[in-house]
């Protein structure tokens, strides 16, 4: 007689690299992907395994994992930095002013761990925006030519906080799509500026954008905009959605430059002036995306997906406040992924 064995579809497999964790106490962290593959994790102090300084940490003596479900703790007297002895920890609605040191920097560690890849975990890895907004670019790169990629925003676009600009968010840009089209060369120009809303991105957008005939702009304001003082936020939302606006149509009016806006992370809440109102300045950058038909690099979604999934803000957040650290710019290149296609 004749058996029909049905051969189940083995998962696919990915490795998962440098996620960063901030540890409390004994505290159980979330791994942001499940299904970890008993005994992968290494945990490190420093996203470079080379790094000079580099401490790599034991598991079992240092850190304990539970694969089955899903998490990891530090253990009693790990060599692991514990976070209840930051400045802020237990702090609400902080004044990062008052605090000589208010970082993560000294309390994040790194870890590369296997896992066997969810349907939901893999469709969200193969997600991509239907429309191709990037093919001037490409175009340009595969037949040999030279991209010149302005990058254009606050001080996340400039690159804060990562440890090395190879590990910002445009630098893993720029190194894909060099690597997809190698036969072209793509140089980096960096105009953003630390602490700037999009009122300032307004104001030099000739001087500094134009003039230095892009092929490629990233636009990344927002963070600084939503602050909330005791008058509201810096930068209305009308006001913001008029600055990028205006931004866009002198660039277009300017160049025939691949224009990509960069949706923001999402700050610390428990800082004095997040205004929980920074989704609403992501979704004015979606609409316009629409609307001017140019790409958008949704951050806040892909960040939204990592809080929901268990990472905390000091685990993302280097400077404990609106920084992404080394993982945290990743999550900004993972919404790059999905508009290259």
């Amino acid at each position: 007689m004749e058996v029909n064995r049905r051969m189940d579809k083995p998962k696919p497999i990915k490795q998962q690299i440098a996620e960063s964790f901030v540890f409390m106490n004994e505290d159980q962290q979330r791994l942001q992907l499940q299904s970890a593959i008993r005994g992968s994790m290494r945990l490190r102090s420093h996203t470079d395994k080379g790094h000079k300084d580099v401490i790599y940490y034991e598991e079992e003596q240092d850190y304990i994992v539970d694969y089955d479900q899903g998490w990891i703790a530090r253990t009693e007297g790990s060599r692991i930095p514990n976070w209840s002895k930051h400045p802020l920890c237990g702090i609400k609605q902080f004044d990062h002013n008052l605090y000589p040191d208010y970082s993560n920097r000294e309390y994040t560690v790194f870890g590369d761990y296997d896992c066997e890849m969810t349907d939901i975990e893999a469709s969200n890895e193969r997600a991509a925006e239907g429309k191709d907004r990037l093919m001037n670019v490409k175009k340009k790169l595969a037949s040999g030519q030279k991209v010149t990629y302005v990058v254009y925003g606050d001080s996340i676009s400039e690159g804060g906080e990562a440890s090395e600009e190879r590990y910002s968010y445009f630098s893993r840009f720029s190194a894909q799509l060099t690597s997809l089209y190698p036969d072209g060369s793509l140089e980096i120009v960096n105009k953003a500026i630390g602490g700037e809303t999009s009122e300032g991105g307004a104001e030099r957008v000739n001087e500094d954008v134009v003039a230095c005939l892009p092929d490629l702009v990233t636009i990344g304001y927002g963070m600084n905009d939503q602050n909330q003082f005791e008058y509201g936020n810096t930068v209305s939302l009308k006001q913001y959605e008029q600055n990028i606006r205006f931004i866009i149509e002198t660039i277009q009016s300017s160049s025939d430059a691949t224009i990509v806006l960069v949706t923001p992370c999402q700050p610390n809440p428990l800082w004095q002036h997040t205004s929980g109102r920074i989704g609403e300045y992501a979704e004015v950058l979606r609409r316009l995306g629409d609307i001017y038909q140019i790409a958008v690099a949704d951050a806040y979604s892909i960040w939204q997906q990592a809080l929901i999934a268990g990472k905390t803000p000091e685990c993302l957040l280097l400077n404990n406040i609106n920084h992404p650290n080394d993982y945290g710019h990743y999550l900004y290149y993972k919404a790059f992924e999905r508009i290259i296609c």
